[in-house]
């Protein structure tokens, strides 16, 4: 492929490193960071114990699970399967809360569905905000759903709580490690949609294409040919790109790929449906997206801070990876 076309994947490099220097980290760092901090600290037994009441009426899960069904609502996608990978390798909860946990607890964020997908591809806050609405519908639905098919009994007994915050560094490492693994895939999948782009298709094929195999490129893609509510479909499938990052925490839980894809499609079929009603309960005029505008900020038109980011996360997984080499 490079030898085929090496300008076009230069160039599908050059837009993944834009879009992970503006589009994933700055939001997304801080979130890997803090759900890590919650689970390592032992913030989450303090915080499940207020919750506990809620989450078993709700979920039928201990109040240590709230915290990552809420982190997957705002964090965005890797954050609350990573946290409930956590939260079973901690014994916090069971392998079979895991697995129901890994149906739902799988998201698009706020900044990217209202900020990305609603205000740049539609100029409207309001359609990303109908559609971020849809999101956790249809995925508090599913969980709902799911408790009446978990006939484990659950123990509200308080938690003992355990507050180390000298963790801090570990978490930061951790969500440094994720966040690196994270753009890893984002720069794979860009190189294969310049392939895919290449290949003797015809649009629509194309269109459905980039909807199965990444999230954002597969927004725009859909943005151009089919109604706004279609872009629920979109985030709740996540794109090929998203299940590769979610595999190793899929694994941890033992639950089986079929299902997490079945899932996927169930939580953007349902996500749909949500937003085609409310848009028809609030409509909201959006522009069509153009076919010549680019998702993504110029090259080298990255913020200074973005930048910086990006060096300050090399130095971390520079440190990390010497000091387990001495270790």
């Amino acid at each position: 492929m490079f030898i085929y076309d090496p300008t076009g994947l230069v160039k599908g490099v050059s837009d993944a490193l834009t879009l992970c220097a503006t589009a994933v980290i700055p939001p997304l760092f801080p979130f890997m960071v803090l759900s890590d901090f919650i689970i390592r600290s032992g913030l989450c037994d303090i915080i499940g114990n207020f919750l506990a009441p809620i989450t078993k009426f709700v979920l039928n899960l201990p109040g240590s699970a709230g915290c990552a069904v809420f982190m997957s609502a705002v964090g965005g996608y890797p954050v609350g399967a990573k946290m409930t990978a956590q939260l079973l390798e901690g014994e916090k909860i069971t392998r079979s809360q895991g697995k129901r946990m890994m149906l739902f607890c799988v998201n698009a964020g706020p900044a990217f569905v209202i900020g990305t997908v609603g205000a740049v591809m539609f100029s409207s806050r309001r359609a990303g905000i109908i559609l971020y609405l849809s999101m956790l519908i249809s995925s508090l639905f599913i969980g709902v759903f799911l408790r009446f098919f978990d006939s484990e009994k659950l123990d509200l007994k308080r938690a003992e709580i355990v507050f180390d915050p000298s963790v801090a560094s570990q978490s930061i490492m951790q969500g440094t490690n994720s966040i690196l693994m994270m753009c890893g895939w984002i720069l794979i999948f860009s190189c294969i949609n310049v392939f895919i782009k290449k290949l003797p298709l015809n649009e629509n094929t194309l269109v459905w294409l980039n909807m199965i195999t990444e999230v954002t490129s597969g927004c725009s893609a859909a943005s151009k040919m089919f109604p706004v509510s279609v872009q629920a479909l979109v985030m709740g499938w996540a794109g090929l790109s998203v299940h590769c990052q979610l595999f190793p925490f899929v694994k941890a839980t033992g639950l089986r790929l079929t299902h997490f894809f079945l899932s996927r499609l169930v939580h953007g079929g349902l996500a749909t449906a949500v937003a085609v009603v409310l848009f028809r309960f609030f409509p909201c005029e959006v522009s069509v997206f153009s076919a010549n505008a680019d998702v993504l900020p110029a090259a080298f038109s990255v913020s200074a801070p973005a930048a910086a980011a990006m060096l300050i996360l090399c130095a971390f997984l520079i440190i990390d990876n010497k000091a387990k080499t001495l270790t």
